[in-house]
């Protein structure tokens, strides 16, 4: 090792310390997707911090293998070159195990290919809005799940209560289109509280009376999501 002692060294340089120092059979599977994925850039996290995100959003490594491109990209921190790297990352490990001296591709073979498990929507989504706060800090955003757009951002440092201000993030919501939206409160905690409850229903009903079609009203604190008022609750 050079003469930097590895605390010296930045989160996304230490899992290639220890490749070096000790194989890759010795890394855990966040620390060699760090490595596949070079950084985090573009998440707000290190690439140790948006490899465990990834694989706690998808449920494990071996979801993660076997899931199309399109699904990755639903990802926050997974564009098409990460979905790519993933993708072509496993596909050569499938080869190199494959049968024969040159391992072969298991799409050569006459047995298909299993079926790629499918990443829930909603969870993929709740991934995508946890990632666009940063990790003790609360937002109200306002999200389509059929745009591929960032989500608005109707109020920084808010959270759902008495002191919603409803007609503020309606008349936002306005001038951004058409829904049907999602209203989301991203912050600290867990669970919801009464005073986020009501705040969703009477988020529901001041939309009916402006025309703003809000399809749900959802709470995200912690690693889950909860939905308050609207479709699902």
């Amino acid at each position: 090792m050079d003469e930097r002692s590895l605390a010296e060294l930045a989160p996304e340089e230490r899992p290639r310390e220890r490749l070096r120092a000790a194989g890759a059979a010795a890394l855990d599977d966040a620390s060699l997707l760090a490595l596949v994925l070079g950084t985090g850039r573009g998440s707000g996290e290190d690439a140790l911090q948006l490899a465990r995100r990834i694989l706690r959003s998808v449920g494990g490594v071996g979801v993660l293998g076997a899931a199309a491109p399109a699904d990755l990209e639903t990802i926050n921190g997974i564009g098409a070159v990460r979905a790519a790297r993933i993708c072509a990352t496993f596909e050569l490990g499938r080869r190199a195990a494959g049968p024969g001296a040159g391992g072969a591709s298991p799409a050569r073979s006459s047995a298909p290919p299993p079926p790629a498990p499918p990443i829930d929507p909603f969870e993929a989504a709740i991934e995508r809005l946890r990632g666009q706060v940063p990790t003790g800090e609360a937002a109200v955003l306002g999200y389509r799940p059929l745009d591929a757009r960032p989500p608005v951002t109707l109020g920084l440092g808010d959270q759902l209560g008495s002191e919603t201000r409803a007609g503020a993030y309606l008349a936002r919501l306005l001038t951004e289109g058409p829904g049907p939206w999602w209203i989301v409160s991203v912050r600290p905690g867990g669970k919801p509280a009464q005073r986020e409850r009501g705040a969703a229903d009477r988020l529901l009903e001041a939309a009916t009376l402006v025309g703003v079609e809000i399809e749900r009203v959802i709470v995200v604190g912690g690693r889950r999501g909860w939905i308050l008022a609207g479709a699902g609750a």
